[in-house]
């Protein structure tokens, strides 16, 4: 790669740049590479097409576009439904190109409807100082990546595809970077997490990874599926754009022709206000075996067996996960709880509950908030806990148990807690006085959010405690891809051993704050109260 020029077998050949790293030094970048023919016309709604090959030298020195979505810091629509592209960042040496580098995949979060896995959020510069391979990926979000019709039509989980797409493209292809494609770790935050925990069930992903790490997000979180009449969704978008359901392949064939948009417009106007405040996805993954003709993914949830993840596991999330959900707390929201407190609660939860009456509204709105009434600034930290453990921690705790029950690879669970009084998404909602780290607080100790530098945000100087914990949880993200384990042995950096979880009623994690510290959940005493969910894992 001394020009920078890779041929790829059956493909063509891509010309990358080298990109100035924050930090000093330099990587090879290669973006916008098209892993998948677009996703336009015909295909709209299709299961993804490997993208043809193309004459010469393609230039691969900028993003391809983002998947169609609502912005909301601009509050515009923004992107394309031509977005299935994927960039590989290499280490650069420009001495003897290294081989058999291990490859770590990220799977951008968003909620499944927002999100791209460019250098806004997801710059490269830390990580790739640690000798890895990282490859980042777009796939189809919200209606573009989920329409379900629970149709053969349409049976959902199309943006899921695309990433089992770009692993296979991997796997062809990344040698030709240095990369070792028998050493491939997953890892991804929130709906990204969710995704890992996907591909790591489908039997269409099978042995395309060797790793993974799941960061706030499983399959058991309640935003992560939709398991109760997703077609209803797709009637009350056809109903925004003023068009009665005329049957599965009608609706398929008029989608295909309105402005994609059009489509993100609608999907936005239809979501309700309670449905945003309970975090309910309109689109989103589906148990899809009985209507696809190549099914994604099986029936975890009679199943549960069935999510476990065989492969080595990092899992884990945020101290104060639910400061996410914090702007939904308000004068209006609070009476609809006082009310009736299973306004709030998520409905594939709350049906759970119905199933067996153990747990109750009241319980719950008594287990977090007592004998007072829910008031907007007086329950703040109470809001943040409830939504914190029902959205986010629980699934995470549901599987770890499963994993360490089923003893089939070790899983290694973290809680991440460092707050320095400065968070992106804090400052997005305006709830930077509430403490804690929010959900994907992490993420900027990860890979540096070339976006930040639009607001004047330096990366920290090389002495600061923000920096060693970036070099810390690095060091950690990227030993586990290298080896399996994220901390083979004690270091001057990392001075603590991080041990899988061995019992389901001592779940023994990573406290990732100034220092790193082993513990037992502190979590344990929320548990209790969710654990009288029927059928809880």
């Amino acid at each position: 790669m001394s020009s920078h020029v890779v041929k790829l077998r059956g493909l063509g050949s891509l010309r990358g740049i080298v990109e100035r790293n924050v930090d000093g030094g330099s990587y090879l970048a290669f973006k916008g590479v098209p892993y998948a023919e677009p996703p336009i016309g015909r295909l709209r709604f299709s299961d993804p097409v490997p993208s043809k090959p193309w004459s010469g030298i393609r230039d691969a020195a900028k993003y391809g576009a983002p998947c169609a979505q609502y912005d909301f810091i601009t509050r515009k629509i923004i992107g394309s439904d031509d977005c299935l592209y994927l960039n590989v960042y290499v280490p650069s040496n420009e001495e003897r190109p290294q081989q058999g580098l291990p490859v770590m995949v990220w799977i951008h979060g968003g909620g499944f409807i927002n999100g791209s896995g460019d250098k806004f959020l997801y710059g490269p510069d830390y990580i790739i100082k640690k000798n890895v391979i990282v490859v980042t990926v777009n796939y189809r979000l919200g209606v573009l990546g989920f329409l379900n019709l629970e149709h053969k039509v349409a049976p959902g989980n199309q943006g899921l595809k695309d990433q089992v797409l770009a692993l296979q493209w991997v796997q062809e292809h990344v040698e030709a970077f240095g990369g070792d494609k028998n050493n491939v770790t997953i890892f991804g935050e929130s709906a990204g997490a969710a995704a890992v925990h996907y591909l790591a069930i489908s039997p269409l992903a099978q042995g395309l990874f060797h790793k993974a790490i799941a960061q706030s997000g499983t399959v058991f979180s309640p935003w992560a599926s939709i398991l109760q009449s997703p077609k209803n969704f797709a009637i009350r978008l056809l109903e925004y754009l003023g068009k009665p359901f005329p049957g599965e392949r009608e609706t398929v064939d008029f989608l295909k022709t309105v402005d994609c948009e059009k489509l993100i417009e609608a999907q936005t106007k239809i979501q309700t206000k309670q449905e945003r405040a309970q975090m309910v996805l309109l689109f989103g993954p589906n148990v899809d075996e009985d209507v696809a003709e190549e099914p994604f993914l099986p029936d975890f949830v009679s199943s549960p067996d069935k999510a476990v993840v065989k492969v080595p596991l990092i899992l884990g999330y945020t101290d104060r996960e639910g400061i996410l959900c914090a702007d939904a707390l308000n004068e209006n929201t609070s009476a609809n709880m006082n009310a009736d407190f299973s306004w709030i609660i998520h409905p594939q939860v709350l049906a759970a509950m119905k199933r067996d009456m153990k747990l109750t509204p009241a319980y719950l709105k008594q287990a977090y908030f007592g004998d007072e009434p829910i008031q907007p600034k007086k329950s703040e930290m109470n809001f943040v806990k409830f939504c914190g453990d029902m959205q986010f921690v629980n699934g995470v705790h549901d599987l770890v148990k499963i994993q360490v029950r089923r003893n089939e690879q070790p899983t290694y669970l973290y809680r991440f807690s460092f707050d320095n009084g400065f968070s992106p998404l804090k400052t997005l909602l305006n709830v930077s006085h509430i403490p804690g780290a929010c959900h994907g607080d992490e993420m900027s100790y990860l890979f540096y959010p070339h976006g930040l530098s639009n607001l004047g945000i330096e990366p920290p100087p090389a002495e600061s405690k923000e920096r060693l914990l970036i070099e810390r949880l690095t060091q950690m993200w990227t030993d586990f891809a290298k080896t399996g384990i994220p901390v083979p042995a004690e270091t001057e950096l990392v001075k603590t051993s991080w041990k899988p979880v061995q019992k389901v009623n001592e779940l023994h994690y990573l406290d990732i704050n100034e220092e790193l510290k082993s513990a037992l959940n502190p979590d344990a005493a929320e548990q209790l109260i969710w654990n009288k969910l029927p059928n809880k894992l």
